[in-house]
């Protein structure tokens, strides 16, 4: 009888051991139903990270967590790393900095490039664009532009040495910098000041520098009705705002893709610069200027 008993409880122990290794391995393989976003570390990049998060959770039953902040190149070897899952990455940047591959001027060359390269080489998959091209502007006061009747970059260099030019010492000495302003447009600024970025607006404001070269999607462009210039000879390479997923996580969830592309076209740079300023300028939260863009736009309720 004892051993009949010990017989039984035997098989009692290996029944119980396989169910709980069929269920390890069944929570193993089940999807993660909260995906991770993260964000660079400027109001553009908080600002659309909660764009995603708010239109993904609205519409499909993935959760999202944010991890913005990071810096440029930690943010892409988070989500190479899969301590991230996506974020919005820029074309120039993708296509210069990460494939390492020479500048192109035409905006869908850019994208179909790292379009095509980032899932070979790194099963990652860039959604739709968002519309909007946040690249270096050549920018002046509006008063003073109507004044010169300057409305290019070549108009601008055809009288460039009765105006003060103001950057930082970094973009001074980049080769795709100031170097390649020079040649490509042949100014001959009056004067050259360089500053830290901080003081560029407040310069330009109170005439101390007459044309910088932002980002055109700077809240301050739009704040202070500062005119761009048309780059008429393409010197800069397009930087085109894109979200960038990781393919695993596309499949994992179906329903994710489309729920990001509702945000394909519909922001352009003086919208961008709008809702910069919102968080720049006016101190709004990012997740608060988001809710409040998607809910205008009829995206969420």
């Amino acid at each position: 009888m004892k051993r009949n008993l010990s017989k039984f409880t035997r098989h009692i122990f290996v029944a119980i051991a396989g169910l709980a290794l069929l269920f390890s391995i069944a929570g193993c393989s089940t999807k993660s139903d909260t995906i991770t976003i993260g964000g660079k570390d400027f109001a553009e990049s908080k600002i659309l990270s909660n764009m995603m998060k708010l239109l993904i959770e609205n519409n499909t039953d993935v959760k999202v967590k944010l991890k913005t902040g990071l810096a440029a190149n930690i943010t892409w070897e988070a989500l190479k790393k899969g301590d991230i899952d996506g974020y919005v990455e820029y074309t120039g940047t993708g296509l210069i900095n990460i494939l390492k591959q020479a500048p192109v001027t035409d905006s869908k060359q850019a994208y179909n490039i790292v379009a095509k390269e980032f899932p070979k080489q790194y099963e990652i998959k860039w959604l739709k664009p968002l519309g909007f091209n946040n690249t270096y502007v050549v920018t002046m006061r509006k008063d003073q532009a109507d004044q010169l009747g300057i409305k290019t970059v070549s108009d601008l260099a055809a009288k460039s040495d009765q105006l003060i030019f103001g950057t930082g010492q970094e973009w001074l000495g980049r080769k795709d910098g100031f170097p390649a302003f020079e040649n490509t447009y042949h100014v001959s600024f009056k004067k050259v000041v360089t500053m830290d970025y901080g003081l560029w607006y407040p310069s330009i404001l109170n005439k101390k520098v007459d044309v910088i070269i932002p980002y055109s999607t700077d809240g301050m462009i739009a704040k202070y009705d500062l005119v761009l210039l048309k780059d008429d000879k393409h010197l800069f390479p397009p930087y085109d705002a894109v979200p960038i997923f990781k393919e695993k996580v596309l499949k994992d969830h179906p329903g994710l893709e489309k729920a990001v592309n509702e945000l394909a076209g519909k922001i352009n740079e003086k919208e961008m610069q709008k809702l910069n300023a919102k968080v720049d300028i006016d101190k709004e939260d990012p997740a608060k200027v988001a809710q409040d863009w998607l809910k205008a736009k009829g995206l969420i309720k």
